[in-house]
């Protein structure tokens, strides 16, 4: 007996309920606190302002510009990194993937994807600890410069990027390796009896079959470092002189620091606006039809 209009309405309110409470509602509430002068420590505030605070945000004296270049240097160079790095290791798993034991090795491989970023932040922090840590005693061993990892503005931000690959190169190796071992096996075999070289095995043949596998990487490590916080939180609070301050610590900061919710929420709205319009771009782009 098919279900009617109202009980097929009643299966889905609960998932209604919760995206109303929980998604749609903080959003709207967020985009109308963007749009006052809100400092919850001070009375008269709460006042619709309009755009002023994302005028304030782009001025030429903002913070703001300076962490949205940030935000954007981590992106670029983690995912360019992640990418090159994750086709590297997949293909090489996936060349191995008759060799006895591989497959241990795989698993043992994609554990730092299980740990919190939190977590994560906090044992790296230790690792780099430029007094303690025992990368600056290996370094010391070696008869090497030692560095201030996370406490020098010239290498904060770069350290930030490094473990960032660490711990999400191998999200990207277990998406790329899936898409590889989705290749019917002929294609490889006429490939290797027409003599191709293995570069052309991998641009005419690797690389165009699994290229919405690549999109969805992309795309899902786009949203992640838009919206990293964990990390830098744990490492580094943004500092060394704001050098490592991207839009979700901006965001936090003058939110829970200052008080200024409505710049917070405003600039939280366009991080929002941005992971919205890059993710969309890269959809179309690897998603549209090949002539």
């Amino acid at each position: 007996m098919q279900a009617t209009i109202r009980e097929k309405l009643l299966f889905i309110a609960p998932a209604i309920v919760y995206l109303l409470g929980f998604s749609v509602f903080p959003l709207i509430y967020s985009v109308r606190i963007s749009l006052t002068d809100l400092n919850i420590t001070r009375q008269g505030t709460g006042n619709f302002i309009g755009l002023k605070n994302y005028v304030q945000l782009f001025s030429g004296d903002s913070l703001f510009l300076k962490t949205l270049g940030n935000t954007f240097l981590i992106i670029i160079l983690a995912i360019i990194i992640e990418m090159f790095l994750g086709y590297l290791i997949a293909h090489l798993f996936f060349l191995a993937k008759d060799v006895k034991g591989i497959s241990v090795l795989r698993t043992i491989y994609i554990i730092p994807i299980m740990i919190t970023p939190l977590i994560f932040g906090l044992t790296w922090s230790y690792i780099l600890n430029p007094l303690l840590g025992i990368m600056n005693y290996l370094l010391t061993v070696l008869h090497l410069p030692t560095l201030s990892w996370f406490g020098s503005p010239a290498t904060a931000i770069y350290t930030i990027i490094g473990v960032d690959v660490w711990q999400w190169t191998p999200f990207v190796v277990m998406l790329i390796f899936a898409g590889l071992t989705s290749i019917p096996q002929e294609l490889f075999e006429s490939a290797e009896v027409d003599g191709a070289k293995w570069y052309q095995t991998v641009l005419h043949i690797e690389i165009p079959l699994i290229e919405r596998v690549l999109g969805i990487a992309l795309i899902v490590r786009l949203m992640d470092l838009f919206r990293m916080f964990d990390l830098i939180y744990a490492t580094t609070q943004g500092g060394p002189g704001g050098a490592t301050e991207v839009i979700s610590m901006f965001a936090y900061r003058q939110s829970f620091n200052y008080y200024n919710t409505g710049i917070g929420s405003a600039a939280s709205i366009i991080a929002l606006i941005l992971t919205i319009f890059l993710s969309t771009l890269f959809v179309q782009l690897t998603t549209r039809e090949r002539g």
